[in-house]
């Protein structure tokens, strides 16, 4: 039992050391969030307006009246307002899918603009699909990325198939 009791205290001083260092590296990606790329064209439709890093991240958090530690973000702008997308990057997986799953429970909670219509699986990851605001709404996770894309419904479809594509 003696023995082990050094190597124990290594250990958790490694642990500390390392969480530390992952710890600072975390919020300076957040105090400094990184562009996400998105798609030059979607649906046939040149992006018009980008928006990247602390300014999509400030977008984020003006249009939600919170802040969120996003690591990374985009907003999109195709054609004239056809489809947005915004892609905003937490800095740990299991961060983006909890985000996601708070996205569902409030807007299931009603008042929102939204009106949950359908979801759906690809590739392992689940869909959700909203209608609002005379657009069709899309939102999922891929890896550490929170993506929404708002298109046209007559866009939506080819859109939506085109972002999938873009972030499995």
């Amino acid at each position: 039992m003696k023995r082990i009791v050094p190597f124990v205290l290594i250990g958790i001083g490694i642990a500390l050391f390392f969480g530390s260092g992952g710890w600072f590296d975390i919020k300076n990606k957040i105090a400094h969030p990184a562009a996400v790329v998105l798609p030059d064209q979607l649906a046939g439709l040149e992006m018009t307006v980008y928006k990247t890093g602390a300014q999509a991240a400030a977008d984020f958090e003006d249009l939600h009246d919170q802040q969120f530690p996003l690591t990374s973000g985009a907003i999109g702008i195709y054609g004239d307002h056809k489809i947005i997308v915004w892609a905003a990057g937490a800095p740990l997986n299991f961060m983006a899918a909890s985000m996601v799953v708070a996205m569902r429970e409030k807007i299931l909670q009603g008042g929102s603009s939204f009106t949950p219509v359908d979801e759906f699986d690809k590739e392992g990851r689940t869909v959700y699909v909203l209608e609002g605001m005379g657009q069709t709404h899309y939102y999922f996770r891929s890896n550490n990325l929170v993506i929404w894309l708002a298109a046209e419904p007559a866009l939506a479809d080819v859109a939506i198939n085109q972002i999938l594509e873009d972030y499995p």
